[in-house]
């Protein structure tokens, strides 16, 4: 009796385990069912992936950790991943954002990222039947995949139709941490509320072999891979790792001085077939069949010629394509939010384009490798920097280049691949980038050339203190037209002393005035910036003034707000002791800022539309 009364305390000590371990095993055998829920949510809302011929960059990896790992640290890689704590890098706090898209909130469920909007499908169907969107019902969707890692990143919610996906209305801008409309990332004027949807126009660079599979009825996307990764460079990788897999034909290959036929390896293509892997996505291209682009995607494979694949653009002045007329009677503006009127890229992002007119590659041998190695020594870097880049660009030139016009004279003492490419002429959402296109004998562009002049643009690290154009430079202004005539003079009195940036930017397009140089800050007015994502370039480089620390610049704010910000720092600016008179950066004779002057110039500035397609 009393040996069963000491056995019923251990008796309910171990049905208490028991009863604890079951509850821990169901936990996490429910907690295993919700993420697989999860997961598979997640794959039925993004695009489908694997492909015919494909193997993903996971199997390159075993043997080729070092490069895999060199791509893994790239912005290629994160440009395009399913959403999830590692990839997200937004706070989803439940804030409250607005902008032309109405309000919206990003929430975080666990390890779920959603977000409360207007319902974009129900704005879709009204737009599609031509009425206005009025009453729009608020909903919430999953965030199920992002774009960009770089400077800014996009999220794309979850359609409960099929596989489209839509953007929803803010993004984050990693350098400055804050989430902004993403209509206010774009250069063009504003557009109001506007839904963007990824499989149409997103899908052909920002995955790997993408197929839009995009009907009347419904979009069932499908890509090889997310992101740009291996194959994306070096083909289908399924007959490689299938001739590969056993360790004596890897040995074999390796003693073998033959290349390996089974894939393509872009440092031992020519230059041309080389430059065209870039160029699939980082040129001003059409799909020569944009039906069968729909259906069944990119038909380019890597190390095939690209011209078959895609119509390459090239500008009038200096090529002749007959098709493009019929383009450009469709959208008249094609060119002009592509590339300026000599033919000049004005985007960046289409580096491919400005490449095929230069004549390092036309009469050398320059590709996009003489600079840029994808898969670098060392990981954390996607590229050299441009310091590093000059002596392999040096050496792939095979001709000497002529001597250097007024427009492109750097310091005589330091001239570099880096510092000969001019000014920045190329406009992207959030900086600016300079082209080394030089003119080709088949050029015809007009004697005024509307891409920026260096000696507009060129500050006091080319020109010295003061910027002076030499007698009779011409200082031009882009057209928003396809092609244009001769720019107009502009005077600037007997002097010819040019401000660096005063008279460049107030007076010329917002797409040149995005790509203006901030070394001559002071000398910017506060009111001619009258886009979005100009304002937001105008104000990184502004907080950089000592007179700007501490003030709250933000260059969405209400207009009350910007000018009482702009305000303060020119308040603060005038109690420092005051530098000399000084034209050439719009100072005065009392070494005040020449409010008259500005106004001047901001008077002449070209408002035409500009609506640059990055």
């Amino acid at each position: 009796m009393s040996s069963a009364r000491s056995r019923a305390p251990l008796l309910a000590v171990a049905a208490f385990a028991l009863a604890a371990a079951a509850a821990s095993i169901a936990g996490r055998v429910g907690a295993q069912g919700e993420r697989r829920r999860s997961h598979d949510d997640l794959a039925r809302h993004t695009p489908a992936i694997g492909r015919a011929g494909y193997v993903g960059s996971a199997a390159c990896a075993p043997c080729h950790p070092a490069a895999h790992a060199s791509w893994a640290a790239t912005y290629h890689r994160t440009m395009t991943q399913r959403a999830g704590p590692a990839s997200v890098l937004a706070p989803f706090d439940g804030r409250d954002l607005g902008g032309p898209g109405g309000p919206h909130r990003p929430l975080r469920r666990g390890d779920e990222f959603w977000a409360e909007l207007p319902d974009p499908e129900y704005k879709l169907a009204r737009a599609a039947e031509g009425l206005p969107l009025e009453h729009v019902p608020k909903v919430t969707r999953r965030v199920v995949m992002t774009t960009g890692a770089h400077h800014m990143q996009v999220y794309w919610v979850e359609s409960p139709r099929d596989r489209r996906l839509h953007a929803f209305p803010s993004a984050w801008l990693t350098d400055e941490q804050k989430w902004v409309p993403v209509e206010s990332t774009l250069l063009r004027p504003p557009q109001g509320d506007v839904v963007y949807t990824w499989n149409r126009a997103c899908v052909p660079c920002h995955a790997v072999a993408g197929q839009p599979r995009i009907d009347d009825e419904r979009v069932d996307t499908r890509v090889a891979e997310l992101g740009i990764a291996c194959e994306s460079c070096h083909g289908p990788g399924r007959a490689h790792v299938d001739a590969r897999r056993s360790p004596l034909a890897r040995y074999a290959l390796h003693l073998s001085s033959e290349p390996d036929p089974s894939i393509v390896h872009p440092a031992r293509l020519d230059h041309r077939r080389s430059a065209e892997l870039c160029g699939q996505c980082h040129g001003v291209a059409r799909f020569p069949d944009e039906d069968t682009w729909l259906a069944r995607g990119d038909t380019y494979r890597p190390g095939e010629p690209l011209a078959p694949h895609r119509q390459l653009v090239r500008h009038p002045v200096r090529e002749a394509q007959p098709w493009l007329d019929e383009v450009l009677d469709e959208d008249p503006e094609y060119l002009a939010g592509r590339m300026w009127s000599d033919g000049h890229v004005r985007v960046t992002g289409r580096e491919y384009t400005a490449l095929l007119e230069t004549p390092c590659f036309q009469r050398g041998e320059l590709s996009c490798l003489s600079c840029h190695q994808l898969t670098a020594p060392t990981p954390t870097i996607s590229w050299p920097s441009r310091r590093a880049a000059t002596q392999p660009v040096l050496r792939a030139m095979s001709f000497r280049t002529s001597r250097p016009t007024p427009a492109t004279r750097p310091a005589a003492s330091r001239v570099t691949t880096a510092t000969c490419r001019g000014p920045p002429t190329a406009c992207s959402r959030r900086s600016a980038a300079t082209w080394s296109t030089a003119p080709t004998s088949r050029s015809r562009s007009p004697p005024a050339a509307p891409t920026p002049a260096a000696c507009a643009t060129s500050i006091a690290r080319w020109r010295g203190p003061r910027a002076t154009c030499g007698p009779g430079t011409i200082i031009p202004s882009p057209s928003s037209t396809a092609i244009s005539g001769p720019s107009p003079r502009l005077s600037f009195g007997p002097s010819r002393a040019t401000p660096a940036s005063g008279p460049w930017p107030p007076t010329r397009s917002a797409a040149a005035r995005s790509s203006a140089p901030t070394g001559g800050r002071r000398s910017s007015p506060t009111s001619w910036r009258t886009h979005d994502a100009v304002r937001q370039i105008a104000a990184r480089g502004l907080r950089r003034l000592p007179s700007a620390a501490g003030v709250q610049i933000d260059p969405l704010a209400p207009a009350d707000a910007r000018a009482a910000a702009a305000t303060e720092v020119l308040t603060r600016w005038r109690a420092v002791p005051r530098p000399g008179p000084d034209p050439a950066r719009l100072v005065d004779a009392t070494g005040d800022h020449d409010v008259a002057a500005l106004q001047a110039l901001a008077d002449r500035r070209d408002d035409r539309p500009i609506d640059l397609k990055e």
